[in-house]
C-alpha cells in the first residue's frame, strides 16, 4: 500500500499558520523574561511569582512542540515534492 505524503488541506493551514503562533509565543516569552528580570520583580507576591514561572515554563513546552510540529510539517512537503 503506498502511504500519502502529501500534507492534507488542514495541515497546509496549520503549516501556514505556525510561524505567526510561534512569533507570538515567543514574544509573551521575552515580555515576561524582561519583567521577571526587572530589579523589584522579586517584591511581588508569592502566587504571582509562581504563576509567572508556571506560565514560562508553559511557553517553552507550547514553543519546544510548535518547532517539532513545524519541521514534521515541513519534512512531509519536502517528501511530496
Amino acid at each position: 500500500a503506498k502511504t500519502r505524503t502529501r500534507l492534507s488541506y488542514k495541515e497546509e493551514r496549520e503549516l501556514a499558520a505556525l510561524p505567526e503562533e510561534i512569533e507570538s509565543l515567543e514574544r509573551e516569552q521575552t515580555e515576561l523574561t524582561a519583567r521577571m528580570s526587572e530589579p523589584d520583580y522579586h517584591r511581588l507576591e508569592g502566587e504571582r511569582l509562581r504563576g509567572d514561572r508556571k506560565r514560562l515554563a508553559e511557553l517553552e513546552e507550547l514553543l519546544l512542540e510548535k518547532f517539532a510540529r513545524w519541521e514534521s510539517l515541513e519534512e512531509q512537503r519536502a517528501r511530496s515534492t
